[in-house]
């Protein structure tokens, strides 16, 4: 035992050593990383027969699939997940679902059967050679697109393809393996095949789910950074292990849907310095798994057997080239020609397909295949296809991709690249007066550094000149300046978040509102003047509908109703403020050497909107919930108070002025304050009943003992500005007093909608359908935020029995707007 486990830290040690090595020749020789080292590993094998003993441990050495699927595989897929970009992931689902899926099954098909007609292997290995090596793991060509600037959308196409279809390949490689044991493929065992991939690969997305909502609310609740760091790490492992081993589902889906929800909804749990750090170890983690397995690969090389089978070989990897072009060059156009599809043009097309890899996934599937017959002949052809996807095409991607011009950046990023470069150019010329300030600094160095750097500016000035004359024109130069805004704008509101200025919700939506800003400027040039309302919001809306008609849930309803009061009132004051922060900056923003005063005015010009929009709503706020705006103003200037406290706490220890025991409890009790009014308690809006029912003519003259028998028929009701109240032609049975907020009353005429009236607190509506039993004769609107009572049906008839006067004044205003 002793001995195993020295051999293991050993072998270890040398690999990362020779890994580190390989990096080394890498930077310098400008080839993707991840085939240097099957290369490298590939000599190590060989050099150890012969060479230094320390090396020896290594000539014989046979990958495990343990290795790959429990050690290093956890990682890459958590990795790859948590740093991708949700946002564009999701815009592209529907092309990445469709080739992870339905293409993985094409890809199985279409290589099962061209193996099956012209090698000796039968249909059911065939199918499964097939669905092994349509497994794509495009590790050194994502890399080499990191590098080279490919688009965004082709990377997420890449990369969210290997990432759901490797779990798609996994589970058809199991499916065809429970066939093959069952001797023959039936109607019974097809049955039992599809349901039992249904159950793996679904099953996976629930247990990641699960596993992650868990973790997200673990660390928020903790907030500690090592514990950020520690319960994130296990995450990637802990959701592949739970799933595959106790649930018996798919471990690669339950880890990459865990790492996507944690890269959405659980980046707002973790602070920002922790997520900074996160991001670091997990590009360790996936250095050291990358390293291993793809040195491993070149270990395990094995020349002479794979010439002993050339022929089936050279088969495979045609069928392999084949399956991949039907299913890009066929699939992908389909899903272009989709309701609402963005298409993928034909360059994309190209380098999908041949950056189409494989990897890691296909040598642990295959080394995991137990008393199979042909078992070593399918690891030599898996591995003979793995060396020459990763050899052929990994090295010549490159090739392809400056050919077809993908290299080449968008003109707004090339004139932000020339831009960031000429500004550090200016500040560098600022600085150099320093250096010379001591008296002591070589005059000739300093005017050399000069005269650089104002070269360097005028070149940057010249290219920025030529971009503009050349290629920008008037709409493009307004979706810069748009794009800069809104970058500005996102930027705010991370450090609002962080500073607890704004709640963990209200950030979540405005993050998510500024991004399909910018996508919508970058891609159409449109400014959105409403965000679609994401599902989450619409289901809150319905529940919080349905909960006001069961006599249980009422109360919930009501907590939702405020809290949504809450959020709204958040995100609008955080809209403010973004709104006054780009206008502050635009001017700053205009001296840009791109930029002219005419773009930088109609970009003002919408700012300003949407500043006038958000004040008037935060002004009519004030008006008609006076105590809510005081408290949320209260917890604000509480917030501010102690983030103020907790640097200058900070700042001290850092400087070495208070000691760093003291500073820790100082602090500790700081952020602990901060996080409890960082949540969003929405509070039960301080409300004088007796004194709102006054505002109502025809209760102004109730006694004050009766009063509290009308409020018993009264149920609040919290309406959010914009919210349909009631719709025209529907049947009603519910009457509103308006006690707070303004109403607007709008019939239809011609397929067009008119506004009738304006009601204020005091007025009423709603009593036409519970008078005559008719169906609502006019749509009412919420203009602001509302405070109403309610009285459904058999109340409002109690009232009007026990306060005849009351029933004589409805009765009056019914009478008077049916006539009008």
């Amino acid at each position: 035992m002793h001995n195993l486990t020295v051999f293991i830290i050993t072998s270890v040690s040398i690999l990362l050593l020779i890994a580190a090595f390989t990096l080394f020749i890498s930077k310098y020789s400008r080839l993707p990383f991840t085939i240097l080292l099957v290369i490298i590993g590939y000599l190590v094998s060989h050099l150890a027969t012969f060479g230094p003993d320390f090396l020896q441990p290594l000539a014989h050495y046979k990958i495990h699939p343990d290795i790959i699927l429990y050690a290093c595989l956890p990682t890459l897929i958590f990795e790859s997940a948590f740093t991708m970009d949700t946002r564009l992931l999701r815009r592209n689902l529907t092309p990445v679902l469709t080739l992870a899926i339905p293409g993985l099954f094409l890809s199985t098909t279409v290589i099962g059967t061209l193996v099956w007609l012209f090698t000796p292997l039968s249909v059911l290995v065939a199918l499964l050679l097939g669905a092994i090596l349509s497994a794509t793991d495009p590790v050194a060509v994502i890399s080499l697109f990191k590098q080279l600037g490919v688009p965004k959308r082709l990377t997420i196409l890449v990369e969210g393809e290997s990432l759901f279809n490797d779990s798609t390949a996994i589970v058809t490689a199991k499916t065809i393996l429970m066939v093959i044991l069952a001797g023959a493929i039936t109607l019974n065992t097809f049955y039992l095949g599809v349901y039992q991939f249904c159950i793996e690969f679904f099953g996976g997305i629930l247990v990641g789910m699960a596993m992650a909502f868990i973790t997200g609310y673990a660390i928020a609740w903790i907030e500690e950074p090592v514990a950020e760091l520690s319960l994130t790490i296990i995450l990637a492992y802990l959701s592949f292990i739970v799933a595959d081993e106790l649930f018996h589902v798919s471990g690669v889906m339950a880890t990459i849907t865990a790492g996507i929800v944690m890269a959405g909804w659980g980046r707002t749990k973790i602070s920002a310095a922790t997520d900074q750090h996160l991001r670091h170890l997990l590009e360790f983690l996936a250095y050291i798994a990358n390293a291993l397995i793809f040195l491993l690969v070149g270990l395990s090389i094995n020349l002479s057997t794979l010439s002993n089978s050339i022929f089936i070989l050279s088969m495979v990897i045609f069928a392999m080239l084949v399956s991949r072009a039907l299913v890009i060059y066929g699939l992908i156009p389909l899903i272009g020609k989709l309701p609402n599809a963005q298409p993928i043009n034909k360059r994309y097309q190209t380098i999908m397909w041949w950056g189409g890899l494989r990897g890691a996934i296909a040598l642990a599937i295959v080394l995991g295949l137990n008393d199979l017959p042909d078992q070593e002949l399918l690891i030599t052809l898996v591995m003979g296809a793995v060396l020459f996807t990763i050899l052929v095409q990994g090295l010549s991607i490159n090739r392809i991709i400056h050919w077809l011009r993908l290299d080449q950046l968008k003109i707004f990023d090339r004139f932000i690249q020339i831009e960031t470069e000429l500004v550090a150019d200016k500040m560098t010329l600022d600085r150099i007066p320093e250096l010379q300030s001591s008296g002591l600094f070589s005059y000739k160095i300093a005017q050399d550094l000069q005269t650089n750097c104002e070269e360097a500016i005028e070149t940057s000035r010249q290219a920025l000149q030529v971009l503009r004359e050349k290629e920008l024109d008037k709409k493009q130069e307004k979706r810069l300046l748009f794009l800069i805004c809104f970058a500005a704008e996102k930027h705010l509101y991370y450090e609002m978040f962080n500073k607890g200025h704004l709640s963990e919700r209200a950030y979540r939506i405005l993050n998510h509102d500024i991004e399909l800003e910018i996508d919508l400027m970058r891609y159409t040039g449109a400014v959105a003047e409403k965000v679609p309302i994401g599902i989450m919001k619409k289901i809150s809306k319905w529940l919080i509908n349905a909960f006001d008609y069961l006599p249980l849930l009422n109360k919930l309803g009501k907590w939702m109703r405020i809290s949504q009061m809450v959020n709204d009132y958040e995100e609008i004051w955080g809209l403010h403020q973004g709104s006054v922060a780009v206008l502050n900056h635009l001017d700053e923003i205009a001296k840009l050497e791109y930029i002219k005063s005419d773009a930088t005015q109609e970009v003002r010009e919408q700012f300003r909107h949407w500043l006038t929009t958000t004040t008037k709503y935060l002004d009519n706020m004030t008006e008609q919930f006076p105590e809510f705006v005081h408290d949320m103003q209260q917890r604000l200037a509480k917030r501010l108070l102690l983030q103020a406290k907790y640097e200058s706490v900070a700042r001290q220890a850092q400087q070495g002025l208070l000691p760093a025991g003291v500073a820790d409890v100082i602090i500790k009790k700081y952020v602990d304050e901060l996080r409890e009014l960082r949540k969003s308690h929405p509070e039960k809006l301080r409300l004088n009943p007796h004194e709102l029912l006054r505002k109502v003519p025809f209760f102004k003259d109730v006694p004050e003992n009766e009063a509290d028998q009308i409020l018993s028929l009264l149920k609040e009701y919290y309406a959010s500005a914009g919210e349909i109240l009631i719709r025209e032609h529907e049947q009603g049975d519910t009457f509103y007093l308006i006690m707070r907020g303004v109403v607007r009353i709008i019939k239809e005429k011609d397929g067009q909608e008119i506004n009738v009236a304006t009601l204020m607190a005091g007025d009423f509506f709603g009593e036409m359908a519970l008078i005559y039993k008719t169906k609502r004769t006019a749509t009412c609107k919420a203009v602001t935020p509302c405070l109403l009572y309610t009285l459904n049906r058999s109340a409002f008839e109690q009232m009007r029995k026990k306060f005849p006067a009351i029933d004589k004044a409805i009765a009056e205003t019914a009478a008077k707007r049916t006539q009008n």
